[in-house]
């Protein structure tokens, strides 16, 4: 059992760790406006927002790194309650790691030289709608698996009020992911939910291991 246990603990330490990093990304990115459509306007979005496109980044690397373990401790841990859900929810979450490295690359040649390569406007347009196109997916794959980890977290010994925040912030999800069609509010809401459940999801696993 040790072996096991240990896992679980390591997992929901990281899941804390990962909650704080995506919120920081969240308010990173909260100020910056969508992407005109217009060429000067564009180039001229790229660059007054550099900073925080750049420090999103960064931070989106890291927390998503940390989301490998909880993978392998949910499943540790959720399995016995309903082993086709928790397979699902944590091959869902599995799916998101690469997702966000490919959105951390995309995101990463918006704002930083590579071999003082100089893009086109029309590659920049490109590169700046595969990666919004990106988010779009990647919340709705991530909205998909928060919900079914949820249904089994309902029936574990974490907690239902942990169940229910997931419920909600796996349907936040599902509205967050239309960056151009809703606020930047609502897109926050979505980020912030996911990120408290995070956490509160990792407090919860780790207070059950003691």
């Amino acid at each position: 059992m040790k072996p096991t246990i240990s896992v679980i603990k390591f997992g929901s330490i990281t899941l804390i760790l990962a909650g704080i990093l995506f919120l920081a990304e969240a308010l990173l990115v909260l100020p910056v406006p969508g992407p005109p459509p217009a060429d000067t306007d564009l180039m001229a979005w790229l660059q007054d927002w550099r900073f925080n496109l750049s420090m999103a980044d960064e931070v989106l690397f890291f927390a998503t790194v940390l989301l490998i373990p909880p993978v392998v401790a949910l499943y540790q841990l959720l399995a016995k309650e309903n082993t086709i859900l928790t397979l699902l929810g944590c091959g869902l979450l599995a799916l998101i790691v690469p997702m966000n490295m490919f959105l951390v690359i995309i995101l990463g040649r918006m704002v930083y030289p590579v071999y003082e390569l100089a893009l086109s406007t029309d590659s920049y347009k490109l590169v700046v709608s595969i990666y919004y196109g990106g988010l779009h997916c990647v919340a709705l794959i991530l909205g998909l698996a928060v919900i079914l980890l949820s249904l089994v977290i309902r029936r574990s010994t974490i907690g239902r009020f942990t169940a229910y925040l997931g419920l909600a912030a796996g349907v936040m999800q599902f509205v967050g992911s239309f960056p151009w069609l809703i606020g930047s509010t609502l897109i926050f809401v979505s980020q912030l939910l996911f990120s408290v459940w995070l956490v509160i999801l990792g407090f919860r696993i780790r207070g059950r291991q003691q």
